[in-house]
């Protein structure tokens, strides 16, 4: 089933630990907003959230790396929208969102095993023994689950992740048979 998503519970708790640390709290805010994966999200620059004038942008729509196509123009949402306009209206446009302490030499956003220790860290600091069923794509994976969760419309998640089968979205959210017929039990016409 692949790696596991993070729920609200700890997607809170973790918003807090991260207060005051720029990194970590965009990394956090638009990894679950923006359901992008590791490569895109890490790529976004400046300009793909912010206008020139410093504002913060309403949506990002990127060039997926993996698939070549565009994403949907995903909204900002609040808790992005704060981390972004606390962290990023220095910066130039052309600048990386999330730099590591070696950007300034090498000129590149963090790695993706970077961004996957901090992941790990963050759920060790949550007191988890286990933290091999988290990685850099379970922030990509949480809020579609939740968006699944709350509607079970496994297209409207294939979309919003950029994803051209309902197969694939099916199996990357880990709907089952036994899952789509409790669905079926529960509807009584």
């Amino acid at each position: 089933m692949g790696k596991k998503p993070l729920n609200r519970e700890q997607i809170q708790q973790i918003r807090i630990l991260v207060k005051g640390k720029p990194l970590h709290e965009l990394l956090l805010n638009l990894s679950v907003d923006l359901m992008l994966r590791s490569s895109d999200l890490r790529n976004l620059k400046v300009s793909d959230v912010m206008n020139p004038s410093g504002t913060v942008k309403e949506s990002v729509s990127v060039k997926q790396i993996k698939t070549g196509k565009r994403t949907l123009s995903m909204p900002i949402l609040e808790n992005s929208r704060l981390a972004i306009a606390e962290h990023l209206s220095d910066k130039s446009q052309d600048e990386f969102v999330f730099e590591g302490r070696k950007s300034n030499y090498t000129k590149q956003p963090i790695s993706g095993q970077q961004y996957g220790r901090i992941v790990k860290g963050w759920m060790k600091e949550l007191g988890l023994e286990d933290v091999s069923e988290f990685s850099t794509h379970s922030m990509r994976k949480s809020k579609a689950t939740a968006i699944y969760e709350e509607t079970h419309d496994v297209d409207a998640v294939r979309r919003l992740l950029g994803q051209s089968s309902v197969t694939a979205t099916s199996a990357y959210l880990g709907v089952t048979d036994n899952s789509a017929l409790e669905l079926a039990k529960s509807i009584n016409l």
